[in-house]
């Protein structure tokens, strides 16, 4: 279960608004779904948990019979974009990505946002990027599933891998524990732009709790973290499909 405080969130959700009219930025932009990845066995639980933006609630259950019955011991990692499309004014497109990571907050350089989105999910689409060969999981409800041999073509582990094929100096993943336990970050990236000068943006969105039985958001941090990133997005623009 994936829940948050309905109070901070309308406080939130207020505070992003405002900063939307007054730097003039669409508060409503495009969402895109978080995809977690469970890996045990040689097997992997892949699933959407909608969009970063309303990300409340969401139940599944991922000890599958391929796991044991337990996620004790997988691998655990969330992927996505914060927009695809992503441009400036000149419609120069602003590499960005979405990862989770344990421990010390993350450093980046922008040629590795770039690396990690063409694998997940490029400007302008792609048809053997990752997001793109699982169209019903990318673009589906929070929820759905799918279960995939970690040597599947479409698997994480093949497409994207849990550093996106070296491109991060540090693992995105994180392992669930004897007793059922993950504590890991999201994070959102957003490389800086020479061409409006806009500097890069990192930024904490949640900090989640990864149990055997689902995950939890014990607070909303990432629509302040989203409000931030609204307000040094002033001079960039989105850019439909």
């Amino acid at each position: 279960m994936i829940s948050s405080a309905s109070s901070w969130l309308r406080t939130c959700a207020s505070a992003v608004a405002g900063c939307a009219l007054v730097f003039g930025v669409a508060a409503h932009a495009r969402a895109n779904s978080l995809v977690a990845v469970y890996e045990k066995s040689g097997f992997e639980y892949i699933v959407s948990l909608g969009p970063e933006s309303s990300f409340t609630s969401v139940s599944f259950n991922a000890n599958i019979s391929q796991f044991g019955g337990s996620t004790s011991g997988a691998l655990f990692t969330i992927v996505s974009v914060v927009d695809r499309n992503l441009a400036d004014e000149f419609s120069v497109p602003i590499p960005n990505i979405v990862f989770t990571k344990t421990g010390a907050f993350p450093a980046l350089s922008d040629n590795a946002i770039g690396q990690a989105q063409n694998l997940v999910a490029p400007n302008g689409g792609s048809a053997d990027a990752w997001f793109d060969l699982l169209p019903t999981i990318a673009n589906g409800p929070a929820g759905t599933f799918k279960v995939v041999a970690a040597t599947d073509p479409t698997a994480f582990e093949v497409k994207v891998g849990n550093d996106f094929f070296s491109a991060f100096p540090f693992a995105t993943t994180g392992t669930i524990d004897a007793s059922g336990n993950l504590h890991i970050g999201l994070y959102s990236a957003i490389a800086s732009d020479a061409f409006t000068g806009a500097d890069q943006i990192v930024s904490l969105l949640h900090n989640i709790n990864v149990t055997s039985g689902g995950v939890a958001v014990p607070e909303p941090t990432g629509l302040i973290g989203l409000g931030i990133a609204l307000a040094s997005l002033a001079t960039l623009r989105r850019r439909a499909a």
